[in-house]
């Protein structure tokens, strides 16, 4: 390879000395290459550059045109023809190599061994398809902060591929055979997404050895394989993106196996190559921050349900298995997800009478079936040898799940009868391509399904042994992540396993729940050394992170095991002492089974909850309802109603008052009578009520409707929807309003509306006017509005940008009237020196400041140091802002020593960006940083693009790594080089750091 890199130097360089002409002539000849292809070469003006481009384009067409150009130059240029003709036959033998290695990969991907399977284990003779087996999925796209923005379908992800790609999902929701089929689809030539892809490389992360090369060998290839791991791994180097790595099973991945492949994922800006990552949801924080594009699967729909059954089973077994499924309605939430459709079906072919209608169940059918119709082949073994083996291998699953251990070797069968475990199908034996035998639970669900069940059986044990023994395993279960992700499974099988260890499994809850803070979303080997910063429980690092989803995980999770359970009513009270304050999401597009029985059964556990928040969309396929408008025809019409009835029945039918009700209406372009009927009916159930709406072009002209059948209404936000002045007026009269937040509404202000009426609202204690078609005769008004709002803690007011004059009223109102005030945001408002020091004057009477984002303009910062002088007075001060200040060297100078002072111990967010501070200035500032030891995010943008010095960056890395919360750090305009990121990744991945880098 390195030969044919230099030659084509070499050659490039002297094929200036052939005229385009005459190997053009040759080459329309022999007809390799058409006529456009030759004149857009020879139109060229620069003989050489025309003579480059011609050697690349024949090399690219492949041996004929090599053969062509190698007679031409014998006749045209005898001192290049000997040259040439090494080149060509070197690289042919290269490129003849490669062709091989994409059939050899094809035949692979498109042989039965690749895409048949046992979906129980090989010792259970159940084969399926993956042509029959695989259903078209929807998958949701998600940024870093796990939202869903969303939906993709298999080909638009292909189309739209960043790179790496991380493919998000629960157990058995069909990563395995997506990726399986990219590598099928490839193989087909079938799909125009990968065309362009020249090389595709499936591979299963649970058995990985050596190096890249090494594992494809092993998985895909054989070894003493033609091409040399050199060679490879150059191949990998220059094929860059045409190169696709399908990497399966990152939670079952041990990175000392393979570092090449943990480094291709971690630092793929020295691969280079597309890469696809599948993982379970619980393991996706070890690898989100360097996801490009993030894909969680989504649930397998009824009409994918149906055809996946009809694919694998007999049409008798098929209509069978879907009359039981569509009269038991606990089932339908189970059955989306293919793997327990698959065992669903499994089962079906054994025994036609199973009515299961959890996880736990559906396992546990299968796993009395394994065992029992397996016993015959081992009747010569004793009934105690067998229960002391299957006992041992429910052990050997605990264990393995509290060391995330799932290959097994013979020295952990000791003390079993290895023939029983192989006969009942409980472990799988692998010996190929090994030294020693590995042995496997047939599916890591199984595997964590026979754990749970071995849990509950010792918890709920008679031999006070086993009961210790039991609980030995829960002391090792101390946080919060440890029961939303590493234990969540195993958790959700011991509580389907029996009520006793539900009500174990409650106790453990609420005993991490009582000493609940942030050190909790964390490893504990950090625990000291975080709690000394997080002595309070309403510190707003937690809360930020649990809400950035709009869900509370814990409260979510606890519902699962609720559910699981079977338990009904029958532990209310148990439930309840864990669900007084939490809050809940319920996501109405698809509203979980488990969400029904929840509100049914624990109806005291409702009441106690401290918020629900409830998401309605207006983009989706609406679901039919009666027209109470035209009830009086003949033939009653329908109506497609946008606030699903399921919605309406959960919350309409209840008989006591809930706490409070959080309701986010998005994307609403039309809302009928019968919708806002609907919502009336949903929001009378709570005595406090929050309402959002977002884009929602809609609902202009009834929000004045809407707002009437909401009483208790005490948040509002409006944002992207226009408002007429019967809207406006409406807001008005809501003199129970405790926030308002009005973004993004750029139409004229109405006279009598909302700024007219604002002084109405005495109860308001936050107040947001961001980006609103605002001039200086509305900003007068409005000053003298807010005069009346004496319970003002919260004002934020950015993006005003033709008030003029108007913010000094507003200032002067603030300094003023407004005692209460904690928080304060007035970002490109006009603002000017005078109105400025009007403000800092006036925060000698605001001892309460928590938020201080102050307005930016050219020549504020003359007001620094009287500004320093007040900030030592706030230590309770959590976010700071000094935007556009024009701030220097001297000026960044001045704030690192003040910072170094810790008179803001408690400072979370910190924004200077827009300023003019050099590398100097920077590097100076570094230091004092790490004094501001609870920071979450920091922004340090710049105006114009720079690049900082090689100091200042290496500063930069060490200093991110020594600030435990930090989330986010912004530095646009700042460019760095691929050495630069390298350096910053490197440390974070070393540090074990979470916090995203949002640069240029």
């Amino acid at each position: 390879m390195e030969f044919i890199e230099s030659n084509r130097v070499h050659l490039i360089q002297r094929m200036g000395m052939i005229t385009v002409k005459q190997i053009a002539d040759d080459l329309l000849a022999c007809n390799v290459m058409s006529c456009e292809e030759v004149n857009t070469i020879a139109c060229e003006k620069v003989e050489q550059e025309a003579s480059r481009m011609m050697i690349y384009m024949i090399l690219n067409k492949g041996s004929e045109a090599c053969n062509i150009l190698v007679k031409s130059l014998e006749k045209h240029n005898p001192f290049l023809f000997h040259d040439l003709q090494g080149y060509c036959t070197t690289g042919q033998v290269e490129q003849d190599k490669l062709n091989y290695l994409i059939q050899d990969l094809k035949y692979v991907y498109l042989s039965s061994a690749f895409q048949k399977y046992h979906p129980l284990g090989s010792d259970i003779d159940i084969i399926f398809d993956l042509g029959t087996a695989y259903t078209d999925v929807l998958l949701w796209k998600k940024d870093i902060r796990n939202s869903r923005k969303g939906q993709l379908t298999l080909n638009v992800l292909l189309e739209e591929l960043k790179n790496p790609c991380i493919i998000e999902g629960e157990a058995g929701k069909g990563k395995t055979t997506l990726l399986k089929r990219i590598a099928v689809l490839w193989a087909s030539d079938n799909c125009s997404a990968l065309k362009k892809i020249q090389f595709v490389f499936f591979i299963s992360l649970t058995s990985t050895r050596g190096g890249i090369y090494e594992t494809v060998c092993d998985q895909l290839l054989f070894e003493q394989y033609p091409i040399c791991k050199q060679d490879f791994m150059k191949m990998l180097l220059a094929q860059r993106q045409r190169v696709l790595f399908l990497l399966d099973g990152y939670d079952e991945f041990n990175p000392q196996n393979c570092p090449e492949i943990e480094a291709m994922i971690k630092e793929n800006h020295k691969f280079k190559n597309m890469v696809i990552i599948a993982t379970r949801t619980e393991s996706i924080h070890k690898i989100r921050q360097f996801g490009s594009l993030i894909a969680e699967i989504g649930d397998l729909s009824e009409e994918s349900c149906k055809k996946l059954i009809k694919n694998v089973l007999t049409s008798k077994l098929a209509d069978g298995l879907l009359n039981q499924l569509k009269e038991a309605t606990s089932m339908k939430s189970l059955m989306k997800t293919p793997l327990f459709v698959i065992i669903a079906c499994a089962i079906q072919m054994g025994e036609s009478n199973f009515h299961p209608s959890t996880q736990t169940l559906l396992f546990s059918t299968l796993y009395d079936l394994m065992v029992e119709k397996n016993r015959y082949k081992t009747k010569e073994i004793t009934e105690k040898h067998i229960m002391l083996s299957i006992n041992h291998c429910g052990d050997l699953a605990l264990d393995g799940i509290f060391d995330q251990r799932f290959d097994f070797q013979s020295e952990d069968l000791v003390d079993v009868k290895e023939e029983v475990l192989l006969a009942s199908g409980l472990l799988n034996k692998y010996t190929a391509q090994r030294l020693k035998p590995t042995y496997r639970f047939f599916h890591k669900s199984f595997q964590e399904y026979t754990a749970g069940r071995q849990l509950c059986k010792l918890l709920t044990s008679c031999q006070e042994a086993e009961v210790k023994k039991g609980y030995s395993y829960l002391q090792k279960i101390n946080t919060i992540s440890d029961i939303t992700d590493t234990y969540f499974n195993l958790l959700l099988y011991t509580c389907g396993s029996s009520l006793d260890a539900t009500r174990i499994i409650l106790d453990l809850l609420k005993r991490i729940d009582q000493h609940r803070n942030i050190s909790q979303l964390f490893s504990l080997k950090n625990l000291a050394l975080e709690s000394k910063y997080t002595k309070t429980s309403d510190n707003v690092t937690e809360k930020e992170d649990l809400n950035k989803t709009n869900k509370d995980i814990f409260a979510d999770c606890v519902i699962n095991f609720f559910y699981e359970s079977s338990s009904k009513s029958a532990l209310s009270q148990d439930f309840e002492e864990f669900f007084g304050g939490k809050s809940i999401y319920i996501n109405t597009q698809n509203i979980p089974i488990y969400f029904s029985d929840f509100f049914r059964y624990l109806p005291n556990c409702v009441s106690v909850l401290g918020l629900i928040k409830l998401d309605f969309f207006g983009n989706y396929t609406p679901s039919k309802e009666i027209d109470d408008e035209n009830v009086e025809d003949v033939q009653i019409s329908s109506l497609k109603t946008y606030i699903p009835e399921k919605a309406v029945s959960l919350f309409f039918n209840w008989n006591q008052s809930l706490r409070s009700l959080e309701i986010t209406l998005q994307d609403f372009n039309k809302l009928k009578k019968r919708d806002i009927k609907y919502l009336g009916k949903i929001c009378c159930s709570a005595a406090s009520l929050k309402l959002r709406i977002s884009n929602s072009a809609g609902i202009t002209g009834t929000l004045n409707e809407v707002l009437e059948t909401c009483k208790n209404l005490q948040d509002l936000t409006v944002e992207s929807t226009p408002l007429t002045v019967e809207d406006e007026r409406q807001i008005t009269t809501m003199t129970k309003l405790k926030t308002l937040h009005v973004r993004d509404l750029q139409s004229e202000n109405l006279e009598g509306g909302l700024i007219d009426g604002i002084k109405k609202l005495v109860n308001a204690e936050g107040l947001v006017f961001d980006n609103i078609s605002m001039d200086e005769g509305d900003a007068k008004k409005l000053a003298e509005g807010v005069r009346n709002l004496r319970k003002l803690r919260l004002l934020y007011m950015n993006h005003l940008t033709a008030i003029g004059d108007g913010i000094t009223y507003i200032v002067r109102s603030i300094s003023d009237e407004l005692s209460e005030l904690e928080e304060i945001q007035l970002v490109n408002c006009c603002i000017s020196s005078d109105a400025v020091e009007i403000l800092v004057d006036g925060l000698n009477v605001l001892s309460g400041m928590k938020v201080l984002m102050l307005p930016w303009g050219d020549d504020v910062k003359v007001c620094l140091t009287k500004l320093l002088e007040l900030l030592e007075t706030m230590p309770q001060l959590t976010k700071l802002g000094l935007r556009k200040w024009n701030l220097t060297d001297v000026e960044i100078r001045i704030l690192g020593n003040f910072f170094e002072k810790e008179h803001l111990e408690n400072l979370q967010h910190l924004d200077l960006a827009m300023n003019c501070v050099t590398s100097d200035g920077w590097l100076s500032f570094m230091q004092p940083l790490i004094s501001l030891k609870k920071l979450v995010s920091v922004d340090f943008s710049s105006k114009q693009d720079w690049v900082p010095a090689s100091l200042l960056v290496c500063k930069l890395s060490q200093v991110l790594t020594t600030l435990n919360y930090l989330k986010e750090i912004k530095v646009t305009g700042w460019k760095f080089d691929c050495h630069d990121l390298g350096l910053i990744n490197g440390a974070k991945v070393n540090c074990r750091k979470q916090f995203q880098l949002v640069h240029s």
